[in-house]
């Protein structure tokens, strides 16, 4: 996959547990991890019966960055 814009996120496909989770961009990049775009991850959608578990909005509930 090639995307010209900066990613914002990465995310993480935990197949076992059928869930995707998303946290704050990683400063190095992990071939096991998916880095996306603000369009990319806005416009993914998970497979039926999958749970997304965005660890960022988390981060700003409870004040941490």
């Amino acid at each position: 996959m090639s995307c010209s814009a900066e990613p914002v996120a990465t995310i993480a496909l935990r197949y076992a547990d059928c869930q995707i989770l998303i946290g704050e961009l990683r400063a190095e990049r992990d071939p096991r991890l998916l880095d996306l775009c603000a369009q990319h991850l806005a416009a993914m959608t998970p497979p039926v019966g999958w749970l997304v578990d965005d660890a960022r909005l988390a981060d700003l509930a409870t004040g941490r960055h």
